[in-house]
């Protein structure tokens, strides 16, 4: 599945790649270069700015809590 998402920067909408479960990815804005987070949720997706997601919600974070366990 994919979304239509705004950046949280500079608002321009755009596609998300292709995701399958709902951990949390990175995105790069196709217009201002700049890295932002797309959470699947149930009804949709969360996007927030590098740096301002919780922990849980943000890829690398997770990642070293979680220890990659694949306990998600």
């Amino acid at each position: 599945m994919s979304a239509h998402v705004h950046c949280p920067y500079c608002s321009v909408g755009q596609e998300t790649a292709e995701y399958s479960d709902y951990r949390p990815f990175y995105v790069n804005c196709s217009d201002c270069t700049r890295r932002f987070i797309v959470e699947p949720v149930r009804n949709g997706v969360v996007v927030y700015r590098d740096g301002e997601a919780p922990c849980c919600s943000d890829p690398e974070c997770r990642e070293t809590e979680m220890g990659d366990s694949g306990q998600d």
